[in-house]
């Protein structure tokens, strides 16, 4: 059993005089991919800000060892990476290969290892060719992907995505969480997703639902999805998941499946 990376504990957290959390918990294990989802206020994004240090709160609050505070924020911000919505706002340098630079230059890498790591991390984000190319000459599916690999190149334990995969072009996308699952794998990082896609959710481990800042479901992706749970609750299922659930009610299948391949191999195989 991996060791519990970030753990939450009777944490409260209120705009205004209103509380969005209340007493809340939850922990993440090492080297997970999680997703957390839930529908507009239900606290998901709050959470994230809350974990990078943006929003103050009351309660416990655990990251790789060192407590949630002022005093440790620095050394969390070593660990924990973070990608927002908004891929223009994380774009610092002039160029996107200055921008790749930027993180390893603030944690005083030499000048060979950051050309070697920027080299390492654009061949495998595929984004060698725009190197020298600035924010404003990239599309939107290329800015996420350079957000993303800026994100990574130091070789944080855990990647925290913020709504911030979704002006991913298919190919684009296909290739970053081919990325991400990779390093999960291989036991060198940790990911959680918010996100609003549940076809996105497929590519994890395991789903937390979010409502009203109160954990709902929390389980594997394959629990979460065996019944129409999520549609109850307003959610729209991935189309995969839709399509098992129809050929289940005519005994033609006998799970859920989570990409094409395993329900035609179980069609016609």
């Amino acid at each position: 059993m991996e060791k519990c990376i970030i753990r939450i504990k009777d944490m409260s957290f209120k705009y205004d005089k209103e509380y969005l959390f209340k007493n809340f918990n939850m922990e993440i294990e090492e080297n997970t991919f999680v997703s957390i989802i839930g529908k507009n206020g239900s606290g998901k994004s709050s959470l994230a800000r809350i974990l990078v240090g943006l929003n103050k709160y009351d309660g416990y609050i655990n990251i790789d060892g060192y407590l949630l505070s002022d005093s440790y924020l620095n050394k969390i911000r070593r660990t924990l990476s973070v990608c927002f919505d908004n891929a223009d706002e994380h774009f610092i340098g002039e160029t996107v290969m200055s921008d790749l630079a930027f993180s390893l230059e603030n944690l005083e890498y030499d000048r060979k290892d950051i050309d070697n790591l920027i080299r390492e991390i654009s061949k495998k984000f595929k984004i060698d060719n725009i190197l020298e190319k600035s924010s404003l000459e990239l599309n939107d599916s290329e800015k996420e992907k350079v957000s993303i690999a800026s994100s990574l190149i130091h070789n944080p334990k855990i990647l925290l995505l913020d709504e911030s995969i979704h002006k991913l072009n298919a190919n684009d996308k296909k290739l970053v969480f081919k990325i991400l699952k990779e390093k999960v794998r291989n036991k060198s990082l940790t990911v959680i997703l918010i996100t609003h896609n549940l076809e996105d959710t497929l590519y994890s481990d395991r789903i937390i639902v979010l409502d009203s800042g109160k954990i709902v479901y929390d389980d594997t992706k394959e629990k979460i999805y065996e019944d129409d749970k999520l549609e109850k609750l307003g959610f729209n299922l991935p189309f995969i998941v839709k399509l098992s659930h129809n050929l289940k009610l005519y005994d033609l299948i006998d799970k859920v499946y989570f990409d094409e391949k395993g329900i035609i191999d179980e069609l016609w195989g």
